[in-house]
C-alpha cells in the first residue's frame, strides 16, 4: 500500500538472467522511487557477487546476490519481490509459494502466470488463497503476453457497442532482440532440428498465446468451445541475414511463426498471430476487431520487447502494491502507465 511517489519502495529482484539483470541495471541507474535491497539467483557463479557487477555496471552498488529469498531478507526488508525465472506456472509456483507466505507483492515476467487459470486452473486458485491469507498481491505481466496481445486488445475494445471477432498479429525482428530470444525462436538451426527441438521442447517458441486469448475471452465474458493452437513453423528465408549473434544462409531457419485462435460455434472470434525471426523488414503489433465500430490500430515498428517487459514489471508496481491482496491479471488492475516523476 505504498505510493512510489512518496516512499522509496524497497524491491527485491528474484531471477538475475538477461532480463532480471536489464530490470536491476534501469532501477538503480533510472528510478529515484525505488530501492533495490536484495537479489536472488541459483546460479554459483552470481551467487556472492555485487549486482552492479553481474548487471554489467561500471561500479558496486553493494548489494550481493544472495543464494536464496531467506538470505536475501535477512540483510534488508522488502515491499514486492521482481521475479523472472521462468516462463512456466507450475515449474516457478514454488518460488510465488515462498514468496507470497512472506507477505511480499510480486511482478513476475513468468507468461504463464499472465493467465494461470488456463494452465492450471486448481493451482492458480491455491496462489490466490495462499496470496489473500499472507497480504501478498500477485500479478504476471510483460509485454507479451501482459499487454500487447491482451491487455491492449481488451482496452482497445471500450469504444465498442459490438465486438464480432478480434485478430492480434506481431511480426518482430528477431535479430534486434537478446541472444536466449533468437535461440528459442530457433535462429540459425537446420528445419529439420528445428523441427525436433521444437517436439522435445528444446525450444520452446512463444510462450502466452492461450493465456493472451483466455485474458481477451475472460474480459470480454466470452466462453469459448475451443482454444486451437496451431503448429510450431519455422521461418524460412531465400536470402543470408545475421544478427550480431549468427548469420543464417538461405535455406536455415530465421524464426518462427506461431498462431492460435478462440473458437465459439465453430468460428474464430479470436485470432492470434506471433511472427519473430532474424532479418524481417517490416515490424509492427496490428489489433483488428471487427466491431461496431470496427477498430483498427497498428503499432509501427513493433515494440521493443526487452525494454518493454522491463517497463511492464516497475510501471505496473504501484498498481501491485495499491491493490488488495489475491492473483490478479492485468485485466483486473487499473489502466497501466509509465510511472514519471512529477513536473
Amino acid at each position: 500500500m505504498l505510493s512510489p511517489m512518496k516512499e522509496r519502495v524497497k524491491v527485491v529482484l528474484f531471477g538475475a538472467g538477461v532480463i532480471g539483470c536489464k530490470v536491476a541495471k534501469y532501477l538503480l541507474e533510472k528510478k529515484a522511487w525505488i530501492e533495490l535491497v536484495g537479489v536472488v539467483d541459483i546460479d554459483p557463479t552470481k551467487v556472492g557477487k555485487d549486482i552492479g557487477e553481474v548487471a554489467g555496471l561500471e561500479k558496486k552498488v553493494g548489494v550481493a546476490v544472495s543464494k536464496d529469498l531467506d538470505d536475501a531478507l535477512e540483510k534488508a526488508k522488502a515491499d514486492v519481490v521482481i521475479h523472472t525465472t521462468s516462463s512456466f506456472f507450475k515449474k516457478v509456483y514454488p518460488e510465488l509459494e515462498q514468496i507470497a507466505s512472506r507477505g511480499l507483492d510480486i511482478v513476475s515476467s513468468c507468461e504463464e502466470l499472465s493467465f494461470p487459470y488456463f494452465i492450471d486452473e486448481k493451482l492458480a486458485h491455491k496462489l490466490d488463497l495462499l496470496a489473500k491469507k499472507h497480504g501478498s498481491t500477485v500479478l504476471g505481466t510483460g509485454i507479451n503476453p501482459g499487454f500487447l496481445m491482451d491487455a491492449l486488445p481488451l482496452a482497445l475494445t471500450a469504444p465498442c457497442l459490438e465486438v464480432n471477432s478480434i485478430k492480434v498479429t506481431r511480426k518482430m525482428n528477431a535479430g534486434t532482440r537478446r541472444v536466449p530470444f533468437q535461440k528459442k525462436v530457433g535462429a540459425g538451426m537446420t528445419p529439420e532440428s528445428f523441427r525436433e527441438a521444437i517436439a522435445s521442447g528444446k525450444i520452446t517458441g512463444h510462450v502466452g498465446l492461450e493465456e493472451s486469448i483466455s485474458m481477451i475471452a475472460t474480459g470480454l465474458g466470452w466462453k469459448l468451445d475451443e482454444l486451437r493452437i496451431g503448429e510450431v513453423e519455422p521461418v524460412i528465408l531465400e536470402r543470408k541475414v545475421k544478427s550480431d549473434w549468427v548469420e543464417i544462409p538461405p535455406g536455415k531457419v530465421a524464426g518462427l511463426r506461431q498462431t492460435a485462435k478462440g473458437l465459439k460455434g465453430g468460428k474464430a472470434i479470436i485470432e492470434h498471430e506471433f511472427v519473430a525471426y532474424v532479418g524481417a523488414e517490416e515490424e509492427y503489433d496490428l489489433v483488428e476487431i471487427d466491431g461496431l465500430p470496427k477498430v483498427t490500430s497498428k503499432i509501427t515498428p513493433c515494440v521493443h520487447g526487452d525494454y518493454g517487459t522491463v517497463a511492464m514489471l516497475i510501471n505496473m508496481m504501484p498498481k501491485v502494491l495499491e491493490a488488495p491482496p489475491g492473483l490478479y491479471t492485468m485485466k483486473d488492475l487499473p489502466i497501466p502507465s509509465a510511472v514519471v516523476p512529477r513536473p
